[in-house]
């Protein structure tokens, strides 16, 4: 059985309002609103002084610290992003990271072309390259975590705005909680086109979003045979407070067990959010031994992504 070992994350203390951003997103007076009113967004957090190494080193730092994990046990390193070009060419992030870091001799890869989704099909993937090995000592770590360097990688208009933030999360063969029990996807390709979508396919994106998404969560929980009054939280993407409530009536699944207290203060973190959370609801005492939990993402493009884990 695969398992989550040790999630770390890393959030810039920098916080910064949605009127602070008005003017560098070009948004009017009742995007604003928008935004504040009705999805619930009030902030989010941005560190112009570090660079993406910068943004992801505590992350990493932390959970080398606190799992002792050795450099011949980290077999792959994931890398998860949603901006393809993160990195000024023809430098490479894997080779800064490997120049501080003990993973000189992991395979090292990026998942991309499922956006925000990319890091829960990296979960999948790695549940997979774990389960095939014969060596129980091997681990997969999972990176996430991007800049907002532009205002077009911020914004997704009238949904959402991005935030910085970045995750460690280190999968291992031998650790007895949070095990990865089924990642279910459903890739609806007639949205490709992502922020370039024509305004009819974006209408008709919008109508299917929530009844698309809650199916996906119905049948990952009734593959393991479980209702979904069984699921003890779910464990967002970020992306707004109101297509949460929507998703949760469809559901008939209490808005409360979903976790979107970090909506309002971090915004939408590109592929960190469900690990973010995670840490959150943990320090909240809201997951018990043995609860099973989602994590829930959508890419653009776009990818519906479900996790099914126990606590």
């Amino acid at each position: 059985m695969v398992c989550i070992e040790h999630i770390s994350t890393y959030i810039p203390e920098n916080a910064v309002s949605i009127d602070e951003l008005q003017e560098y997103l070009n948004l009017k007076a009742y995007q604003v609103k928008l935004f504040k009113k009705i999805h619930g967004l009030k902030e989010i957090r941005m560190d112009n002084k570090k660079n993406l190494l910068n943004l992801l080193f505590p992350s990493i730092k932390e959970m080398l610290e606190a799992t002792n994990t050795l450099e011949e046990e980290i077999k792959y390193v994931i890398y998860c992003h949603t901006i393809q070009n993160i990195y000024p060419y023809p430098r490479n992030i894997f080779q800064d990271i490997k120049k501080i870091f003990p993973f000189k001799n992991a395979i090292c890869f990026s998942v991309t072309q499922q956006n925000c989704a990319s890091s829960l099909v990296a979960l999948d993937i790695a549940e997979s390259l774990l389960t095939n090995t014969k060596n129980n000592r091997e681990k997969v770590l999972i990176l996430t975590g991007e800049k907002v360097f532009t205002p077009s990688a911020q914004l997704i208009n009238n949904t959402t705005i991005m935030g910085e933030a970045s995750a460690a999360v280190l999968l291992s063969k031998d650790s007895i909680n949070n095990k990865v029990l089924n990642t279910k996807t459903q890739i609806l390709g007639k949205y490709a086109d992502g922020l370039s979508i024509s305004e009819e396919n974006q209408k008709d994106f919008e109508k299917i979003y929530v009844p698309t998404l809650a199916k996906l969560i119905e049948d990952t929980v009734a593959e393991a045979d479980l209702q979904i009054e069984d699921i003890s939280l779910i464990l967002p993407h970020n992306v707004n407070y109101s297509s949460w409530k929507s998703v949760s009536k469809a559901l008939n699944y209490p808005i409360s067990k979903i976790y979107l207290e970090n909506v309002s203060r971090l915004g939408h973190c590109f592929c960190s959010d469900p690990f973010i959370n995670y840490e959150s609801a943990v320090r909240d005492n809201m997951l018990s031994k043995d609860d099973y939990y989602l994590m829930v993402s959508v890419g653009l493009g776009a990818t519906f992504a479900v996790t099914l884990i126990q606590h």
